[in-house]
């Protein structure tokens, strides 16, 4: 069974919900992306304008079709608004492993949000998509979301060296691994 027969399903947690992007969320992915000094640990820079949130988007929903990327809007239960993205991605169904990432906007952060998304997104990969190990890639000084994953029971498995070129310089992986039976 795939569990994206119908799109990119929403997820229920305490505080927020993990549910499919829109384009009401333009804004949202701009708060969130928009940022040079917020993305300092991500893989890209910063989205410049609407018109690149809205190709942003677009990319997103193509990977849920395609079945190689499934990012979910991290929406406050009550307002339903934009707070940030949960993703699994690199979804190898035959070894039963994918890769998990997460962001917040600032306005979010130190609240405990991204790990209780992180948390409902690891529960839907083991019990719904069947994954056996799910890993993370973390720039090293990226302290906060090294303890993050840390709590929830990765661990560190290796550095790649000069993984991403961003903002003008290499930066090196920090990688992660949590097997289903380490929950």
């Amino acid at each position: 069974m795939d569990p994206f027969d119908s799109g990119l399903p929403t997820l229920d947690a305490d505080r927020l919900l993990l549910r499919e992007p829109t384009e009401a969320d333009l804004p949202g992915f701009l708060r969130t992306f928009g940022s040079r000094e917020d993305l300092q640990y991500w893989s890209h820079g910063p989205l410049a304008d609407e018109p690149a949130a809205r190709e942003y988007l677009r990319r997103i929903l193509k990977g849920v079709r395609d079945r190689t990327f499934f990012q979910w809007v991290i929406a406050d239960r009550s307002t339903d608004g934009m707070m940030g993205t949960c993703t699994l991605t690199r979804w190898d169904r035959p070894n039963r492993h994918a890769e998990v990432g997460f962001i917040l906007a600032r306005d979010f952060w130190g609240r405990g949000l991204a790990s209780e998304a992180v948390r409902r997104a690891l529960r839907f990969g083991f019990e719904g998509m069947d994954l056996h190990r799910v890993e993370a890639d973390v720039d090293p000084e990226n302290a906060a979301s090294l303890a993050l994953l840390e709590r929830i029971g990765f661990r560190r498995e290796g550095r790649l060296r000069e993984r991403w070129f961003t903002f003008g310089e290499w930066k090196d992986s920090e990688i992660l691994g949590l097997l289903r039976d380490d929950v």
